[in-house]
Parts: C-alpha cells; structure tokens; sequence
C-alpha cells in the first residue's frame, strides 16, 4: 500500500491545494504530508510489489542508489512545499503552482520506486512536463522564454529517451530495467544504446552541450520551485544514466573518456561562465550545471571498468544527496534577504555558508565526503589521465568557491530589512539545513561496504576528523575565497557587473537562435524564389495554384487548420493512432 500513496498522495494535494483559496498557508501542510511514504521508503527497507492492473504490469522496488535518491527527493519536496505554503500564500497564481508543484512531486517519486521500463517513463513524462508550468508561473516575457525554450529541450530529450528504453528493452527482452545493463553490456549495439539515454537524459541533467535550458528555467521560476527543480527533478536523468549504464560488467573506454571530458569540461566552465552572471539564481543554476558534470565524471569513470557497481552507483547518489540538499537550501535562500531582519540574518548567513562549504566540499561537511570518493575512484582506476582528472578536480574546488563566493556578494547587495524579523518560510528554510548536514556524521545513509573502502575500515568518525584530509579540502576554498577577495578589493581586478551580465544567460542558446535566424532567412529567400517562379508554370500546375489562391479554398484551409490546432482534435487522433497501431502490432 506505501508504494501507492508514494505518488497518489501528491496527486491528491495537487488537487485539494489547487483549489484553497489565496491566503491560507494549509498547502505547505498538505504537500508536507504528501512527502511521509517517499521518506519512510527512503529510510526502512520494504519488500516491493507487483501491479498487475497498472501499465504492463509495473513492478515497484528500491534498490541503495534509487533508496538513497528517494530520501533526499523526499526531504526536498517536503520542506519546498512548506516553504512555498508561506512563500507563495498572497499569489494569484498559487492555486495553479500547487496543481503543477504536486503532479512533479508525484512524477518525481514514481519515477524513483518504478523497477520497469513503462512505469518509469509514464512517471519521468510527468515530471518532465508538469514542471513547465512551474517554469512560466510569473508570465513574465523572460518566464515564457525560460518555458518555451525548456518545453522544446525537454520534448527532444523525450524523443532520444523513448527510442533508447524501447531498443534497450528489445535487446534485453525484458521490461525490468535492472534486467538492461546486463544485456547492453552483452550487445553489439550496446554503446550507441547507451548514447542515445546519454543524450535523452542529458537534456534533464543539463550535461554538455544540452544544458542552455537551465540557467533560464531555474531563475524564473519561484524560489521553492526552484530548489526542486535543481535538488531533485534534474537527479532523475542521472538515475536513468545509472538504470541504463552497465558499471562493472564491461568496458567501454570511448564512452568513458566522452563522460569524463564532458563532465569536467562543465564543472569548469560552467563554473567560470557563471561567474559573469548578476542574478543570484542564474549563478547557482550554472553551479548545477558544474556539479552535475562531477557526478557524469563519476559515472564515465564506471564504464571504464574496475569498480565495481555496488561501491560506484551509491557513491554518486551520496554525491547527488549532498548537493541535493545544499543547492536547495542556497536557492530558497535567494528568497531570505530581502524579507529577514536583525539578528535572524546571523542564522540566515551561517546557513548559506553551511551550503556553500557542503557544495565546495569544505571540512566536516557531506561535500568533504563525496569529493574525497571522487578522488578515490579517479586515483585507482585505469582511465587514462587520470592524474590531470584529480589535478582538474583540484581546480573545480576553487571555480566553485569563486562562483558560490560571487553568489554570497550578489546576495549581500540586496537591501535588508531594517526591522527585526523573520518570515515564516525561514522555519522549513532551518529544517532542510538540519536535514542536510544530518548524515555527515552518521552511517544510516552509508553502506557499510561502500564507508569500508572508502575510510580503509577506520570508521566515519576518523574520516571527518583527519587533519590531513581536511587541509586538502580546505586550502582550494581558502585560496578561492582569497582570489574572489582581490578581484572586489583591487579596482583594476574589478570587473563584476551588478546590472547587465558581462556573458547572457543560456550562452550557447544565441548561437542556435542565430543560426535559427539564418537558416529561416535562406528558407524564406527559396520559398520567395519558388513563389516567383510558379507565376510562369502553365497546365495543372498553375490550375493548383489558382485553387490555392481561391478565397474560399484559403477559408477552407484555415479553418480547417484552426480545427487541427484544438488539443482535443489533436489528442483524439493519437488515441486513434495508436489504438491502431497497438491492434496492427498485436
């Protein structure tokens, strides 16, 4: 039964919090609430199930990686929604962002306990989709934007997704996806599959060169939305990469060293370009760009063979659990100086800082832990270049403090509040930094084969308290902190803008608009051309056109037009469509 509520829950508070009226706070309650199956799942093991009446007969299960990602979905969706119950109370909109807020919820959860292949798509879908109306909730013209261009990338991740699932169940003969990596790793066409769900879930995980949707999608949509959006929705493409990817059971050095490259080409310069951004939100969604390339490293460095799966994928969820809950809490913080006076501002500050030493993989922090096994995989594997990887690790230490430093100024230049206050959203604000630092210093989330060759059996406590392995995370932040210091101290260093970015957001997004804008002006040019030259065609040829020209053809013609345009023309022609097919192919 706790399989079920995990998604029909959220689905029930997207209806019930849909319609409240503006100004009740009931929401965050109701979203809250919604979460409990999700995070009793994510900490106590439970037996799975079978549905033989939901799709093709779906299977529920959790195995560690998708149990430790499911917590950490969890503990997001639940202080997000009390978050934006006060956040969002007085928006005329609330009712719609709770509707399209409570289907990613439920999308988002599926997508996680479903242990076969239609299942998790129906699910992912979603997700995919319900999340576009968080994106466009202000309707401002950057808001539509933002939406439109995130609806376009997320349908042709769609496109790669769905041909790479049905070719990997072909090849597998088996809808479980535990039963696909087995069976790619065996397959000739095993790497081309695989690159197809690289592709597919890239778009969602923002991977290079997929990723121009993020920057303009994260900051317009609300600050709990948001902390979704970059903590847990974009964690699912990197768990369709972990269903699909058959770490341990083959190698494939190409498809490795592209992983690699790519990963560390993002963690750098999405780090770098991020740094020329003025808007809080754009810089941390560059920031996730940056870490998600970290976790593609650690999954490139699984096809190469070596690691086994059971030490490599928990160990790129721990990762995804730590910035998870770091970058969330840094961008429901984007929403606290501005509403957070007096001394409340000293807790308002010590918690972003808390955030930002986790995401740099500062000292007794999660980030301490999840860059140190970054550095063990890399350090004992084969790949190689191995040791220009951890040197560019090094060097990602001190890019993200320089980004995350820039974020701390672009936020300390908004105007405080001069009494003293604390809104209420800054109380599910402290309950997610207390849920995010839990587990540095506990073994619930660690499995113990995986804590074993990480800490060589000494245990997690002298892990976190070894000197060594603290300066060595400490000194990249330091000297970041120390270069982002000179460049605002030194005038001629001083090149931030604080009104226009020096760089647009979406960066590589204009040279497609521009080459868009090219190839439509070559397009019109020939249809100009072909218009001119049908004026001299004689014989049946020109009789077309006459028709064409006809006014009540052209009356005809738009109308007929206008009638396919309606969603419920269009959404009864594929239910006949595919009925079709599915009586053609049975």
């Amino acid at each position: 039964m706790i399989w079920f509520l995990t998604i029909v829950l959220p689905l029930l508070a997207a209806i019930i919090t849909a319609y409240l009226p503006t100004g009740r706070r009931g929401s965050g309650i109701i979203f809250a609430g919604a979460t409990l199956p999700a995070l009793w799942l994510g900490l106590v093991d439970v037996p799975g199930v079978t549905a033989h009446w939901f799709l093709l007969e779906s299977h529920f299960s959790l195995d560690t990686p998708r149990q430790i990602i499911l917590l950490l979905t969890g503990i997001l969706w639940a202080t997000s929604g009390l978050f934006a119950g006060s956040y969002l109370k007085d928006d005329v909109r609330k009712g719609e962002f709770s509707f399209y807020f409570g289907a990613s919820m439920a999308g988002n959860f599926g997508l996680l306990i479903s242990a076969e292949v239609a299942a998790f798509y129906t699910f992912f879908a979603l997700m995919t989709f319900a999340s576009y109306g968080l994106v466009i909730h202000s309707r401002t013209p950057s808001a539509r934007h933002a939406a439109r261009i995130y609806l376009v990338m997320a349908i042709i991740g769609e496109l790669f997704l769905i041909t790479a699932l049905y070719l990997a169940v072909q090849s597998s003969e088996s809808m479980l996806l535990a039963s696909i990596p087995p069976a790619l790793a065996k397959d000739p066409n095993g790497p081309f599959i695989f690159l197809l769900g690289l592709i597919g879930f890239g778009v969602k995980v923002g991977a290079i060169p997929l990723y121009f949707w993020l920057p303009l999608a994260h900051p317009a949509a609300p600050a709990p939305a948001s902390a979704v959006l970059s903590g847990a929705m974009i964690k699912a493409g990197l768990v369709g990469w972990m269903n699909l990817a058959p770490v341990g059971l083959v190698e494939w050095p190409s498809l490795s060293i592209l992983m690699v490259s790519l990963g560390f080409t993002a963690a750098l310069g999405a780090a770098i370009f991020g740094l020329t951004q003025i808007d809080p939100k754009t810089n941390l969604a560059y920031s996730s760009i940056s870490q998600m390339g970290i976790m593609t490293v650690l999954l490139g460095i699984g096809l190469y063979g070596g690691i086994p799966a059971g030490l490599l994928l928990p160990a790129i969820a721990l990762y995804a659990f730590n910035h998870g809950t770091a970058k969330a809490l840094l961008f429901m913080g984007t929403a606290l100086p501005a509403k957070v006076g007096g001394y409340w501002r000293i807790l308002m500050w010590a918690g972003l800082g808390v955030g930002v030493l986790a995401i740099a993989g500062g000292p007794l922090t999660g980030g301490l832990w999840t860059k140190y096994m970054v550095k063990t995989f890399l350090g004992e594997t084969s790949l190689p270049g191995a040791q220009t990887f951890l040197l560019l690790l090094t060097i990602s230490a001190v890019t993200t403090t320089l980004l995350l430093s820039r974020f701390l100024h672009l936020l300390h230049k908004i105007k405080a509040p001069s009494e003293n206050m604390a809104p209420p959203f800054l109380l599910p604000w402290i309950l997610l930094l207390l849920a995010g630092g839990w587990w540095t210093m506990s073994t619930t989330l660690l499995p113990t084969e995986l804590m074993n060759y990480i800490t060589k059996e000494k245990g997690i406590m002298a892990f976190f308290w070894n000197l060594p392995t603290n300066w060595a995370s400490l000194w990249p932040i330091t000297l970041g902190v120390i270069l982002m210091a000179l460049s605002l101290k030194i005038s001629t260093l001083n090149k931030w803008s604080l009104k226009k970015p020096l760089l647009p957001a979406g960066d590589f997004l204009i040279i497609i608009l521009m080459a868009g804008s090219l190839l439509a002006k070559l397009l019109l040019k020939g249809i100009t051309l072909l218009e001119s030259g049908t004026k001299s065609l004689q014989g049946p040829e020109k009789l077309f056109y006459r028709i064409s020209d006809d006014k009540r053809a052209s009356q005809i013609s738009a109308s007929a037009e206008s009638m396919l345009r309606r969603w419920d023309v269009v959404g009864i022609g594929f239910f006949i469509f595919f009925l079709t097919m599915f009586i053609l192919l049975r």
